[in-house]
């Protein structure tokens, strides 16, 4: 394993850890996990393939489509019909959903495979 992906895999995998608090085995697997999709690399400093994973913004039944004409109020969209999640921007990084989310106390949502 070189330096550097050892370095990003760790980097990833504290940085998961710290936020979680105590571990179960569970958890600690499903963090492995998350440190190597993040990092590209596996503990051994093998390169992974990536899994592609969105995100969405919600909150309650709403789902954040994006800011007001004065850009201070959030915008919302029901999932009340089979295109109206379109405008629902989804997001590459569950960090940044979540950056989006926590300004309204939202939530994020994976979105499933074959969706938006």
């Amino acid at each position: 394993m070189t330096k550097k992906n050892q370095l990003m895999f760790y980097s990833s995998f504290y940085d998961l850890v710290w936020e979680s608090g105590w571990l179960s085995y569970d958890t600690k697997q499903t963090l492995t996990k998350q440190a190597e999709q993040e990092s590209g690399f596996n503990a051994f400093g093998e390169e992974i393939e990536r899994e592609t994973v969105k995100w969405r913004v919600k909150s309650g039944e709403m789902y954040w489509t994006g800011w007001s004409e004065d850009g201070r109020h959030p915008t919302f969209t029901l999932d009340t019909a089979p295109d109206s999640l379109a405008d629902a921007p989804t997001f590459n990084d569950k960090r940044k959903a979540k950056d989006v989310a926590a300004i309204f106390g939202g939530d994020v949502e994976k979105v499933e495979e074959g969706e938006g």
